[in-house]
């Protein structure tokens, strides 16, 4: 408990809101990318799309589906955290991630109730747990390579302790949730048949 505590010490809280901003900014521009077909920046969530579609179109167990989401959502944020070497990357990241989120709801709500989307206890618990993991990147970013004084200097090493303390364990409870909807819905969808 004293080190998921000492994260919130130690993160800067306005880096933190800034990743959040940046996320929106990426998931409103989703639409326009969407409709515009702009194949660059759709190319990857209609991939994400098409592979979740050809999974789900098989049974499987919960077990399996747990494991699968649990897996792609921790190698994705932990992608955004050593993003933190690459001092820009974290930034453009966030952004696009916003828009993969994005594209992926808007084609799957057919464009209705698009911001509402995000109001689902997968997505609470997700997006803080990318807004984390990109903020550890930028700060690390700022403290290693440009000595801002203002910001807590953390080591790296005690950034990746914070993404397995905080980040995981909100992925872990997500995974369980969407299995649950996940499951439920298919056999919704199987005793329909």
């Amino acid at each position: 408990m004293d080190t998921y505590l000492s994260l919130f010490e130690n993160l800067n809280l306005q880096i933190l809101l800034l990743s959040a901003l940046l996320f929106f900014i990426g998931y409103a521009f989703a639409p326009t990318a969407y409709y515009k077909k702009i194949k660059w920046l759709t190319a990857y969530p209609f991939f994400i799309i098409k592979l979740m579609d050809s999974f789900f179109k098989k049974e499987h167990g919960p077990i399996k589906i747990f494991v699968l989401l649990l897996m792609l959502n921790t190698i994705s944020l932990f992608i955004n955290l050593i993003s933190a070497w690459g001092i820009i990357l974290p930034f453009l990241l966030i952004i696009y991630m916003g828009l993969n989120v994005g594209v992926v709801i808007y084609h799957s709500l057919e464009g209705h109730f698009y911001y509402a989307g995000l109001l689902n206890p997968v997505a609470l618990l997700e997006l803080p747990a990318a807004w984390l993991s990109v903020a550890m990147a930028i700060q690390f970013s700022l403290t290693h390579f440009f000595k801002i004084a203002d910001l807590k200097e953390v080591a790296f090493s005690v950034y990746i302790g914070y993404f397995f303390y905080a980040v995981m364990p909100l992925l872990v409870v997500a995974g369980l949730i969407e299995t649950f909807l996940i499951s439920i819905g298919s056999k919704t969808n199987n005793s329909k048949d």
